[in-house]
This record gives structure tokens, sequence and C-alpha cells, in this order.
């Protein structure tokens, strides 16, 4: 029985999965992260680890393709080193960056446009054979509406409000307690010593204030899911849709986040008449799949 492998590689864990030419998983395969951004040989080994899992119950000579989504890929950097490894192998494939492969299982291979909001943010959308991306600037470019971005704006109102020598709200103090520091002049030290992931990750104090009723975190939120639905529209109007256009959305702060999600669809609703929202938690790796139908990879 003929079989592709779908690998998705990200900055925390790397997933390959096998499918045979009806969609049923053959064998999964798991290791360490897959961005090579971090570390080339770990990044490298992590991905043939995870492909290895798979081949080796399997047997090389019945898998037709391999399709690899990484994060970072489109740096350019890495990328020969890791087809070296790849061709061992002995097997065809193709390396696209992750957001490709996750457009294509969640919008089944199909035209349309994939909106991901997590630490950062990026749209990635296909209409026959042209694709475009709007957004995935990164955090010092763009990133609106990511949990990055959610972050960092509470911090500037923190930081506008001490310039103007107002109490701090009680979002700030939250956030200050959080950090166990005293001084807003300490949020300076923190944003320029962490990582975006590390900033990312006191999202969860600005939806808790959100939930508890805090008008400030609310309206953090809700710009956040507008600047998500405009990304959105914008490549909608760069790819000229004309007709019904399926919109997937994927990552944590858009699936997850009410006051995201529904601003988001509130802003798309009132832009695109015909539009239809796909929030289906799936692996990427089944986008391998559907790629493998469109081009023929199991005749």
């Amino acid at each position: 029985m003929n079989y592709i492998i779908g690998v998705d590689g990200g900055g925390t864990k790397t997933e390959a999965i096998a499918y045979d030419s009806s969609g049923m998983v053959l064998k999964t395969g798991h290791s360490g992260y897959g961005n090579l951004l971090i570390d080339k040989e770990k990044g490298i080994h992590h991905i043939i680890d995870a492909i290895k899992q798979c081949l080796d119950p399997l047997g090389v000579e019945k898998c037709v393709y391999l399709y690899l989504g990484l994060a970072g890929i489109d740096s350019g950097m890495h990328q020969e080193a890791l087809e070296k490894e790849i061709q061992r192998f002995g097997i065809p494939y193709l390396i696209m960056n992750d957001v490709k492969l996750a457009h294509a299982a969640l919008l089944k291979g199909k035209d349309g446009i994939l909106t991901i909001s997590g630490t950062g943010s990026v749209s990635y959308g296909v209409k026959g054979d042209h694709s475009e991306m709007s957004g995935g600037w990164g955090h010092l470019l763009g990133d609106e509406g990511s949990g990055y971005w959610i972050v960092i704006e509470a911090f500037k109102k923190m930081i506008k409000d001490h310039d103007h020598m107002k109490p701090p709200s009680s979002l700030s103090l939250k956030l200050l307690k959080a950090l166990e520091v005293n001084s807003v002049a300490a949020i300076k030290t923190f944003v320029y010593s962490s990582t975006k992931g590390e900033i990312a990750a006191l999202v969860p104090i600005i939806l808790q204030e959100a939930e508890s009723g805090n008008g400030e975190a609310r309206k953090i939120l809700k710009e956040a899911g507008i600047h998500l639905a405009k990304m959105t529209v914008r490549l909608y109007r760069k790819l000229q849709f004309e007709s019904e256009i399926w919109i997937g959305i994927k990552g944590s702060i858009l699936t997850q986040v009410a006051n995201v999600r529904d601003a988001f669809a509130e802003t798309i609703h009132l832009e695109i008449e015909n539009v239809n929202v796909i929030d289906e938690q799936t692996s990427a790796t089944i986008g391998a799949y559907y790629l493998a139908l469109k081009d023929r990879k199991f005749n």
C-alpha cells in the first residue's frame, strides 16, 4: 500500500504522520522542535527522527512522497543542510512554510484563506495557482492581533498612564504583580530582555481581566480581532476573490479567546458578503494528504 508522510515542524515539537490513499493514519512519529532557526543540527535531527518513526515500520519503498511544513524555513537558512539529509531516504519531497501545510489541512486543499493568531499572526490565501500572504512580518514589523501584540498594547497603555501621572489601572497592577516588580520602569527591562514567547505568555492575565469586566482589557482584545479581520480582508482583496470564500482560523488567540474571535467574525461579515469560517481542531500534517491528492501522488 502506497503512502505519503506529512511533517509539521514548529518551535516546540515535530509531528510526522503517514497517510494512505484514503486518508487513514498508518503511523505517527513525534520529536522535538523542527524550526531550524532555533538550532540547525538539533532541528534536523528531530525532523529526521520523526520521519523515521513512520518509515521504519512501514517501509521506505512504499512511501511515494514527503511533505514538510516547517516554521522559519522561509528565512532560507539551513534548508540546504536539511535537504541533504532528506535526500538520503530516496523519496521525492517538498519543503514549505508550516502555514502552507496548515492551510491545506484546514481548507482540505481547496481555495480560501487561513488566518492564524498565536504568539504571532499571519494570513495565507490560495486561489487557483496563485497564493499570497498578508501579515506575518514578525513582532518588530507587525504581528498585529497576536498574543505578543496584545501584551505589548497593555504595556503601552501602562506606560502612557505613567507618563501622564495617572494611577496604574487594575490591569497594570495585575501585570506588575505577575512579573513580580513594583515599578513601571521595570517593564522596559522585561520587554527588551525577553523573547516574544515569554511576553505573549502574559496573555492569560489580560484574559482574566476581560472576563472580570475590565473595559481596558476588553478593548485591547476587540482591537486584536479587528486587526486580524482587516489583515484577512486585505488578502481577500489582493487575491480578488469574487464568490463564496472559506476562511479557516487557527491559533489559540483566534480560536479560544471569545472577545477576539467575536470581533474578528463581526468585522469579516461587515467587509465580505458570502463568507464561511472554519474552526476545526486537526493536525496540520493532514494537509500533506490533501496536497498529495491534488498533485496525484497516489497514482
